[in-house]
């Protein structure tokens, strides 16, 4: 029988593919490590101007008023937008309760004064009280003497009269029991003069020193039931009505108050041209929503010497909320500033004048 040889056979298509991922992945690894550089955009001027948001803010920070009690409202003294003055009642809690709690104190306060007097008279009855005893323990010396003499006396008379065994006997007890009583009296006497007269005087007056400070606390607790404008300003929102129920802490303060003074705008300048914002530099500011809006002019007076999360956290549409920026303060010039409300977003330009070099800020001492 004859055997026929096999043809020979040349490399398969697996084979092949693999060859041709290999080559492909070598060429490509050449040309990504062979390739030109890209042309990145020239860094911007050193003394460029600085584009930026802000906001329209009061001199001070506005601040979020509540009672530092909970309660129920029972009348709101102001209304939206009304300029007020420091000291001005705004809004009044139910303050029954604490009225009740203010008498009761002022009646712990009554008690507590009548027992220092009666203390204070006491001491001063006193030194009367220690002579009358002291003339007490006299006639009783006196009474000892007396007796002893009318004893001696009987026992003289007892050649006449015979002077039996149980009047002797009298006579010695009655004349015993006067010098204990004399004795007693002396030693009462002693204790009184080691006493502290104002121990009771000091311990009433404690006592009142407590009651008024429990006076003290619910008279407080009244006050606190009247919520006063801290200072000049202007209620800008009230959150809260007549019969609401408010607690310290709440997520909605029952009233924004802004102090008085000059409106402000605070931009948010970032971080990387934080080398090109100093004091004094001139400003341009405009309202961002609205292209035709009136230019207004300011000038930068205060660079915060920290790099922190804006100011306003508020979660508005196309605006980073966790981005960490730089706050300039820039005072308005008045001739342009009267139609700013608070609040009101800002595009702001930092104006670097023509060849003058950028200074950065002075960060503050430490």
């Amino acid at each position: 029988m004859t055997t026929v040889p096999e043809p020979s056979r040349g490399p398969s298509g697996f084979t092949l593919f693999g060859l041709v991922l290999l080559a492909a992945g070598v060429g490509g690894t050449y040309w990504w490590l062979g390739r030109p550089a890209p042309d990145l955009p020239p860094p911007p001027p050193a003394d460029g101007d600085v584009f930026c948001s802000g906001r329209v803010d009061a001199a001070g920070p506005m601040v979020a008023l509540e009672p530092a009690v909970p309660g129920r409202v029972a009348e709101v003294l102001v209304s939206e937008g009304v300029a007020v003055v420091k000291g001005q009642e705004l809004l009044r809690l139910e303050d029954a309760t604490a009225r009740a709690r203010l008498a009761q104190a002022d009646a712990a306060v009554e008690g507590t004064s009548v027992e220092v007097a009666s203390a204070e008279q006491e001491a001063a009855r006193l030194p009367l009280q220690i002579a009358a005893r002291e003339k007490l323990a006299d006639a009783l010396s006196a009474q000892v003497a007396a007796a002893e003499a009318t004893f001696q006396q009987r026992k003289e008379q007892a050649k006449v009269t015979p002077l039996g065994p149980a009047e002797e006997a009298v006579y010695a007890a009655q004349i015993l029991g006067l010098k204990n009583q004399e004795q007693a009296e002396r030693k009462s006497i002693d204790i009184v003069k080691r006493m502290d007269a104002q121990l009771h005087i000091r311990a009433a007056k404690a006592r009142r020193k407590a009651a008024e400070a429990d006076r003290a606390v619910a008279q407080r607790a009244v006050d606190e039931c009247l919520l006063k404008a801290p200072a000049d300003g202007t209620v800008l929102r009230l959150n809260i009505a007549p019969g609401a129920v408010i607690a310290p802490g709440g997520p909605f303060p029952p009233l924004v108050f802004a102090p008085a003074g000059p409106l402000v705008i605070r931009g948010e300048v970032d971080q990387e041209f934080l080398s090109r914002v100093a004091a004094g530099q001139p400003a341009e500011c405009q309202d961002e929503n609205r292209p035709d809006a009136p230019l207004v002019k300011g000038t930068v007076t205060d660079v915060a010497g920290w790099v922190a999360p804006k100011r306003s956290q508020l979660l508005e549409p196309g605006e980073a909320t966790d981005v960490r920026t730089v706050e300039v303060r820039i005072a308005l010039d008045p001739a342009t500033s009267s139609k700013l409300w608070i609040g009101q977003r800002m595009r702001v330009r930092l104006v670097r004048p023509t060849n003058t070099p950028a200074t950065p800020p002075t960060a503050p001492s430490r």
